[in-house]
């Protein structure tokens, strides 16, 4: 049978539709490229941010790298102004400052040595737990950095001499970073204990009131203090184990299944990052 010419032409214009319906349909492969394609981007860090490495490492209160092997190799002098350093000593708070090459104990601590007594050590006394993270803030902003595990009681004298009994106790140091100078920025701690159960809670910001969800904050402005570090330098900060009772115990102790442990936190100024100016093309 023969169809008039303007038939022919829209029986291909009606085929042409359906190819490109067909098409245009969802199949296995369309879906897995669009998966790939709409992936989010990596986060990329503030031009002007503060690069922290914040490291935690959980030993034994008896490990003796946690003693006078550690402290007699980190500067406890010119960390701090004398009245910071009488003030955080008083609450059992043990700050130094390390350049950009460990020394040999906060090595090891840190399992950057390889020699086979201090592998041996290790094996006797249970493979510590040491974990890292990356920060990065911007300037004038502040993160929190825990500084033990919850304990479930623990009754904690205040340097006023009253007695807290606590639930759910957590130590918690909030770390606050500003630029000094070029290659320099200045760390602000404030030792916290956080407590009870999580609810949300209104809190004091810089444009007003806001809300967060925590736990009931105990915080001691007393004994905040401040470090300059430069690129590449780290601050060390754990407890006096011999001032049992004190805040620094309460704010870095902590017991597990193995036993009473101690954390040594040690926070490294990575990097500082700068914001590129744009040139002002002149005609």
């Amino acid at each position: 049978m023969r169809f008039p010419p303007v038939l022919h032409v829209l029986m291909l214009a009606l085929l042409s539709c359906g190819v490109l319906a067909c098409e245009s349909l969802p199949s296995g492969s369309s879906s897995a490229e669009q998966s790939t394609a709409f992936k989010l981007p990596m986060l990329t860090a503030p031009r002007d941010s503060i690069e922290l490495d914040i490291v935690f490492v959980d030993r034994p209160v008896s490990d003796p790298l946690l003693g006078k092997t550690l402290w007699r190799e980190v500067d406890q002098v010119g960390t701090l102004s004398a009245e910071q350093r009488a003030t955080i000593r008083e609450a059992g708070i043990l700050v130094g400052h390390v350049g950009s090459s460990p020394p040999d104990a906060l090595q090891s601590l840190l399992n950057l040595t390889d020699q086979e007594l201090e592998r041996q050590r290790r094996e006797a006394n249970g493979i510590p737990k040491t974990a890292a993270r990356r920060v990065a803030l911007p300037a004038g902003t502040d993160t929190e950095v825990w500084s033990n595990e919850v304990v479930a009681q623990r009754l904690v004298t205040q340097p006023d001499g009253k007695k807290l009994d606590l639930a759910n106790a957590r130590g918690l140091l909030r770390l606050r970073a500003e630029r000094s100078q070029d290659g320099w920025a200045r760390l602000d701690f404030t030792p916290e204990l956080h407590h009870g159960q999580t609810s949300t809670r209104p809190f004091a910001a810089a444009t007003g009131w806001m809300y967060r969800t925590t736990q009931e904050v105990v915080p001691y402005y007393a004994q905040q203090f401040s470090v300059n570090l430069n690129v590449g330098e780290m601050l060390v900060l754990t407890c006096d184990r011999e001032r049992p009772g004190t805040l620094g115990q309460n704010l870095f102790q902590f017991e597990d299944s193995t036993g009473l442990k101690q954390r040594l936190v040690v926070v490294r100024l990575a990097e500082l990052r700068e914001i590129t100016p744009k040139r002002v093309r002149s005609e």
